[in-house]
């Protein structure tokens, strides 16, 4: 039971950022709004206003103009501006990357667009990958923040170091934390006046009161202050929260000690607070899902998990809602108690659970030259990816299409979709004699395109701060202080760049058809294969059935096969991994491309291995849908044949299983060791679906059924119900080929 009154307060709780309703006299609406901070934009640049100022001013503009609420049925906040896909400063900074994409960097950005709209990569300037140091947040609060960072800008005028930049950078800060300081009143004076004596706003007004004037004390301050912390973040300052206080249940676990102990709070009070906080999340329901992550361990080897670990497994458990998202830290001195509780959520498929080894995380660590401290301790964010802890920033915006390269092969550099040629360097197709020629080829083609990528991302991210300045998130980051620099920009100690890898397993198997049916039979020559692939396989339907059941795929365990993924992994991460980007810091390869395993897949035409045109790639390190025939096991030999210190960014693989193989007990430690296994050979992160064939196909045909049924995506988990029918059709297909 999740508490008493949940079901008085649930309708609000679901609808509150779905379909919001604000007292029209509390500000103006949105649209209003971004009318009014173009306008102010416009009049403070024209004054020469250093633009991180700029930005501050429109943050403080909205902050005193927006809609706002307390409701009693809530235990935080509404705010007008809720809408990510809108985001209120989006127009304005829009203007800004317009600015420089087509001033400074029009060269570069020509490029960009031309290689995104081919396929060939993606890349985009990423701000959705913060994390605040939520230790600074929650030992100082909003008010010591401000105190800190005012005790900094004194250093540096002492040490002749306050710069015109760095003045700017530090009145941003102060600009944009007084303006939350003050939204925070206009909450506290709007409660008081629509709610007199209503017992749960005098608890909310008194935890606003607190977080106006000093650090949380208390459990609800401490996920209040989360919640504000990503709220004005995420939705005004434009700067995406990517993990929701980090280690949640270590972060929480001495104020909700205390509360208990002193009688503050009961074990009701403290379920029905953490019901109210996730559902936050669940009324926003961002497709891509909002993170934390739990567990770890301590400094003399101890398991982190506690009764919080518990108590949020739960709550999350009864609501079945597919966000928040949680990562597990997993490790040998994991409870087994806990272990087992997981796992059996996500058999019951309806948590968005991922689990992660901390073992393989302190390898691929300090293999980039972090401490076993920096890795014991490191944040994970995101979907599964991981840095050490409030000392690093990750901007994830550079994805390369690793199948396209065997479509530019084939037609000697040509995109048909689009008409674009990119001179990639490689053999022409009718000089190729042999299948190391064809390899070459493509690693010629794939070499240009991450050079090509690396070279964009480069020149783009040194604009960061120009297009969008962080004084929220810089707030945080003491060496953004001591430096005077942007935290998101260049300001963090280790400000790294991901180059996220797309379509391995389709590339293999593409491989491995122009291997087998060119070169080993002679059935095809690559004149005719380029042929019937530029025809989408129209007249050959044969021969496509034939590659698509041929059983030399990746991820069936077959040596010969998963030699390819790893040399082409180890090829991408030599040009990537520790490479200088342009903010102060390095690039790391990461396995995984998000939802780009959809959406490049429409860029990308019809492929050896048997796939249409336009049809979605293999995701992360996973097989292409179907093509693992030969079991779990073979599946974890396929993908830790790739080494793991290769992508020091994130080594995900995606795991579909039939429901009959892990049932009852037994099932359990067999999942248990499964996950074991996938973790000694190096394996990082490992995800599920667990499904019957049948039971996809219901849903398909009955959606109002099966509400609830959540299926794993990416790093994330979305309701089978809400997928467009190809999609469906995929997990349905896969599904079909996962033995009992």
């Amino acid at each position: 039971m999740l508490y008493p009154n949940f079901d008085r307060d649930r309708e609000y709780l679901v609808n509150k950022f779905r379909r919001p309703v604000f007292d029209p006299a509390t500000g103006k609406s949105n649209e209003e709004i971004s009318a009014g901070l173009l306008a102010l934009a416009e009049q403070l640049e024209a004054q020469s206003v250093p633009r991180p100022v700029v930005k501050a001013r429109c943050f403080e503009y909205v902050c005193r103009n927006m809609l706002i609420d307390v409701n009693p049925h809530d235990r935080f906040p509404g705010f007008g501006p809720w809408d990510r896909k809108k985001r209120i400063l989006r127009p304005l900074l829009d203007r800004w990357n317009r600015e420089i994409d087509f001033g400074v960097n029009r060269e570069i950005n020509d490029i960009v667009n031309r290689r995104n709209a081919a396929g060939l990569h993606l890349y985009w300037k990423d701000f959705d990958h913060s994390v605040p140091d939520w230790d600074a947040l929650v030992t100082l609060g909003f008010p010591g923040l401000r105190a800190r960072a005012a005790e900094y800008r004194k250093k540096h005028e002492t040490n002749g170091t306050l710069t015109p930049e760095t003045a700017a950078h530090f009145e941003a800060m102060e600009i944009t934390v007084n303006a939350l300081l003050e939204t925070l009143q206009r909450l506290i004076g709007f409660a008081r006046k629509n709610h007199p004596g209503d017992p749960r706003i005098a608890e909310e007004i008194k935890c606003l009161e607190q977080l106006r004037s000093g650090p949380p004390r208390n459990f609800y301050e401490v996920l209040q202050l989360i919640y504000l912390q990503f709220f004005f973040s995420e939705y005004i300052d434009h700067m995406q929260v990517r993990s929701l206080g980090g280690n949640l249940d270590v972060l929480l676990l001495p104020f909700y000690r205390r509360d208990l102990q002193e009688g503050r709070f009961t074990q009701e009070k403290i379920r029905e607070l953490m019901t109210c906080f996730l559902m936050q999340w669940g009324s926003i329901d961002n497709y891509w899902g909002h993170p934390f992550y739990l567990g770890g361990t301590g400094e003399n080897g101890e398991s982190l998990y506690n009764d919080v670990s518990f108590l949020i497994l739960d709550v999350i458990e009864e609501l079945a809602l597919p966000t928040p998202k949680i990562q597990l830290k997993i490790a040998d001195n994991t409870p087994s108690e806990l272990l087992d509780r997981a796992l059996s959520m996500v058999r019951d498929h309806h948590c968005s659970l991922t689990f992660v080894s901390e073992k393989s995380i302190r390898r691929a660590l300090m293999g980039l030259g972090f401490s076993a401290e920096d890795a014991r301790t490191c944040h994970i964010f995101g979907c599964y990816e991981f840095t050490p802890r409030s000392a690093s920033n990750v901007a994830a915006s550079s994805i390369i299409n690793v199948l396209k390269n065997i479509e530019l092969v084939f037609n000697d550099g040509l995109d048909r979709r689009t008409g674009f040629r990119f001179d990639c360097g490689a053999m022409k197709l009718e000089d190729i004699r042999s299948f190391d020629d064809f390899y070459h080829a493509f690693i010629t083609c794939l070499s240009e395109n991450v050079e090509t990528l690396l070279r964009c991302t480069t020149e783009s991210e040194q604009y960061l701060d120009r297009v969008n300045p962080a004084p929220l998130y810089s707030l945080t980051i003491r060496n953004s202080l001591e430096k005077g620099l942007d935290g998101y920009a260049r300001g963090n100690r280790h400000n790294l760049s991901q180059i996220q890898i797309a379509g391995i397993g389709s590339t293999v198997d593409a491989l491995m058809a122009v291997k087998k049916y060119v070169f080993d039979t002679h059935e095809l020559t690559l004149p005719e294969f380029r042929d019937i692939l530029n025809r989408n396989w129209e007249g050959s339907e044969i021969l496509r059935r034939r590659i698509l059941h041929d059983k030399m795929k990746y991820g069936n365990g077959i040596e010969e096969v998963d030699r390819y993924a790893e040399s082409i992994i180890h090829f991408i991460a030599g040009k990537s991994n520790q490479r200088p980007n342009a903010r102060n810091g390095f690039y790391i390869a990461s396995g995984h491309a998000a939802r780009t395993f959809i959406t490049m897949g429409q860029l990308t035409g019809a492929t050896p291995d048997g796939r249409l045109a336009g049809e979605e790639i293999s995701k992360n390190l996973s097989p292409t849908m179907g093509a693992d025939t030969n079991g779990v096991t073979a599946l974890i030999r396929s993908a830790t044949t790739i080494d793991s210190i290769d992508l020091p960014g994130d080594f995900p693989l995606d795991v579909m299983l039939h429901p009959t193989s892990i049932q009852g007990a037994g099932g359990l430690a067999a999942l248990k060791r499964l996950i074991f296994t996938y973790f000694d050979r190096h394996g990082v992160d490992i995800q599920f679906n667990v499904f019957h064939a049948a039971e996809l196909e219901d849903a398909q045909k009955h959606p109002e059924k099966y509400a609830n049924l959540q299926i794993r995506v990416c790093g994330w988990n979305v309701r089978f119900v809400d997928l467009a029918k190809n999609e469906q059709d995929a997990y349905i297909r896969r599904a079909r080929n996962i033995a009992e």
